[in-house]
């Protein structure tokens, strides 16, 4: 399996947008260009932000704010384009992360597309605004691909984002309900992710 294609929407300063990926990928880019902030949406996809497994890198970069106090970048954080203390959604918002894992020359597992919502909001209750995350939700789609207009929908002269708690709906109205598995939990996720990466229809062992 490779990652074919990946969807952001809603995280840190990358526009609502597909990015195809090639064999080989190279990210370049000043500070502050979005480098990091791309790289930990695959790692979300790879990992689901499990405690256990990964954890973001803070918020500032060292050799240009040495001495300041660093932000920690959360899944909430980075849903509210949280950057050096500033919120570009402070209003609250959903994001998602989508990646499409096409199988290589020879393989015969099938395609899958993984997907990550997640809603978060702006507590100003203490001194310091942190953000919130407030649900989290986890796909798995056999045998699709996914796209960008399947988050990110017109509604008259404006694009909005789908709501979460009608995505699995709309999912399930476009793909039917056996295209559809979702998980509440993150190990359930990535028991299932890494099963359909071995080109299995069920999900690996705990073990594993």
């Amino acid at each position: 399996m490779y990652l074919k294609k990946f969807i952001y929407v809603n995280w840190g300063n990358i526009p609502a947008l597909e990015f195809d990926f090639g064999p080989i990928n190279l990210l370049s880019g000043g500070n502050g260009s979005g480098k990091t902030t791309a790289a930990d949406a695959i790692q979300t996809i790879m990992t689901a932000a499990h405690d256990n497994a990964f954890t973001y890198n803070p918020g500032q970069d060292e050799s240009t704010q040495r001495g300041r106090s660093k932000t920690v970048r959360t899944l909430a954080s980075y849903v509210l384009g949280c950057d050096d203390g500033s919120y570009a959604r402070p209003d609250g918002a959903v994001g998602y992360l989508a990646a499409y894992f096409a199988p290589t020359q020879g393989e015969s597992a099938l395609p899958f597309t993984a997907l990550i919502g997640v809603t978060a909001s702006l507590d100003k209750a203490g001194t310091v605004a942190q953000a919130r995350q407030n649900d989290l939700q986890f796909f798995i789609l056999p045998d699709t691909q996914l796209h960008l207009d399947d988050l990110v929908q017109e509604e008259g002269q404006t694009k909005q984002v789908v709501r979460l708690e009608q995505l699995r709906k709309k999912l399930q109205h476009k793909l039917g309900d056996q295209l559809v598995e979702k998980y509440d939990t993150k190990r359930q996720y990535l028991r299932r992710f890494y099963g359909a990466l071995k080109g299995l229809n069920d999900s690996v062992s705990e073990r594993e």
